[in-house]
């Protein structure tokens, strides 16, 4: 099962590496925001510096419509291809 995705970019700081930038965008995944936890976990584990969050997020929603996939920009939540009002919430579990 995949917890998390996107992208990340390091640093080198003193004698060591850091994360400076991590973001949620993975349109392969579309994981939502609240997936923050399990990235800092596994950043924590290989002892990396790291933001407090993701300095990039990405919200994904799924039509119910139209069932595309969707980026929510500006917190418009109407789906770019049809028009059709998005979900508040995350929908884009493949399992569900």
């Amino acid at each position: 099962m995949v917890l998390s995705a996107g992208e990340i970019s390091f640093i080198r700081e003193a004698d060591r590496w850091a994360v400076s930038e991590v973001s949620n965008q993975s349109t392969g995944y579309c994981p939502d925001i609240s997936s923050w936890p399990e990235v800092a976990r596994a950043l924590d584990e290989l002892e990396l510096g790291r933001p407090s969050g993701f300095t990039h997020e990405v919200v994904f929603r799924r039509c119910p419509d139209c069932h595309e996939q969707n980026i929510v920009r500006e917190d418009d939540f109407v789906c770019v291809f049809c028009g059709s009002d998005l979900p508040a919430v995350w929908n884009m579990d493949p399992t569900a």
